[in-house]
Order: structure tokens, then sequence, then C-alpha cells
């Protein structure tokens, strides 16, 4: 008689999806990359990365494998996205039948992320593309073990931004709890937000970090919705940039004035030479 195999004795579903990266990417970037936000991701000798349990990322040792990855990750899937609903990672596109969640969700956006940052691209299980556009992600944040006076900010800003224009500030709150406003064309807007470090994942070994002060650079665009476009057109596409420029060259002075390290809205370490 055959002894029935309980449902937990069941290995769950696996699957893999492909993070594709421009040939000359360096192994050692991504691994560091990947620690900016999860620091207990592990490299063994064969250069696999185990990000989480049961989650790889496994380099391609082909000849032309150069800047390929595999994803592996436990197969989770929910019910597919809405009808007619946008979403910036283009999920709901790849994934018709039911979209990831949990563990494989994470993996997924960790991958996206990669792509995002390094030109790069995610092939998913399904044979869809998902190529990040560079400028998604346009808010940066500043962490500075230095807090400026509203008016020692206003007053650094104005050079660069003659439009700046100081919030209200809190009485109880001199040198954090503020912000400042800096118009943007199309009616789009920066808020330059300043108060206490949420302390990046990506810093944690900072000496200085629990009495850290952020300086978080927010780009507010007119149209809200827009947040949600995975493929922008031209002009949308040119705003985002532009916003980004603009926000890139704030925390290029920031840091230069006050010290301190960039990391962008997903907690990776932004290197203040390539904001110029």
């Amino acid at each position: 008689m055959t002894t029935p195999v309980s449902p937990s004795a069941v290995p769950p579903a696996r699957t893999g999806h492909r993070l594709q990266l421009p040939r000359r990417t360096d192994p050692a970037d991504v691994l560091a990359m990947v620690r900016n936000v999860r620091p207990e991701a592990t490299e063994d000798a064969d250069g696999v990365l185990h990000l989480e349990h049961e989650v790889r990322l496994v380099p391609d040792r082909s000849p032309r494998g150069a800047g390929r990855w595999t994803l592996e990750t436990p197969r989770e899937r929910e019910d597919p996205q809405p009808e007619g609903m946008d979403d910036s990672h283009g999920y709901g596109r790849a994934f018709p039948d039911g979209v990831p969640f949990g563990v494989e969700r994470r993996a997924l956006d960790l991958a996206w992320s990669l792509g995002r940052r390094l030109h790069g691209a995610v092939v998913t299980d399904g044979g869809q593309r998902l190529e990040p556009h560079p400028f998604h992600e346009r808010d940066l944040v500043v962490t500075s073990p230095h807090a400026l006076a509203p008016e020692s900010l206003a007053e650094l800003l104005a050079p660069l931004e003659p439009e700046a224009e100081l919030d209200q500030v809190p009485e109880e709150a001199p040198r954090a709890g503020y912000s400042v406003t800096i118009p943007l064309p199309d009616g789009d807007e920066i808020s330059l937000r300043v108060g206490r470090s949420a302390r990046p994942v990506a810093l944690g070994a900072v000496g200085w970090l629990a009495s850290a002060v952020d300086y978080e650079l927010v780009h507010l665009p007119a149209d809200p919705e827009s947040e949600a476009t995975e493929l922008p057109e031209p002009a949308l596409a040119a705003r985002w940039q532009q916003a980004y420029q603009r926000i890139g060259r704030l925390a290029g002075l920031l840091v230069e004035s006050v010290g301190g390290y960039v990391v962008d809205r997903e907690g990776f370490l932004v290197d203040p030479a390539d904001l110029a």
C-alpha cells in the first residue's frame, strides 16, 4: 500500500527569470548593489548570490553569458491585475494569468531595480521583457550628520534655485521638520524635506546614523497618475529626466556642503560623481 504524501511534503513550485545587464557589468558591482538593500546576501565560490531562503541570483558562465543572471525563486502568484490598471513595473502585462507576490515578488522587484540602476532588463519566465526606464525613480535622499537651519538652507539653494520657497517652519523644529518647494516647468515641483533620518539599510554601518538628518528630494509631478506609467512617451520621459537632473544637482550641492551619503528611493547608494 502506498503511503500518501502530505501537502506540506510537496516541494513548492519554482521558476526562473533572467536579468540581462550590459556585458561589461562587474559582478562585484551587482553584489555591492544587492547588499545595499539585502545586507544578509552572500556569495558562494561559484559567484552565485544567495538573496534569501530559496532565492538565488546565478551568473551565466557560458562564453556568451557575460551580464546575464538567472533569478531562481519559488513561484508564488496571486490574481491577475485588474484590466486597464497601469503599473510602472509592467507586471500586469507580463503576468496576465496572475502577478507574482510574496517571495517571488520581492525577488522580481530586486531584479527590476538592478535593471533600472545598471541599464539592463528582466525577461520573465514567460518570455516578457521588462525594461525599466532609467528615470522611473527620480527621488534622492541625502543622509548627513549635519542639520542646516531653514535660513541657511535657503541661502545655500538660492544661487542654484532662485525660485525656491521656504515653506512654513514649525517653531519647535528649527533644524528638522521643514521643507522647501522648487517649481519646475509644466506644473511639476521638487519638494526638499528635512527631517530625522529614516536610517537607510545601506548605511547601517555608519556610526553617526542614529542622529542623522535626511534631506529628501522628491519629484511631485503635476499629474500623479503618470507615476504608474511603464513606458513613458518622449515628453513624459523628458520631464522625468529634467526632474532627476535638477534633483541630482541639488543632492550634489548638499553632499558638498553638509557631507553624508546619497541614496535613491529604493535604498541604493548613488555616487555623487554620477550626479554632475
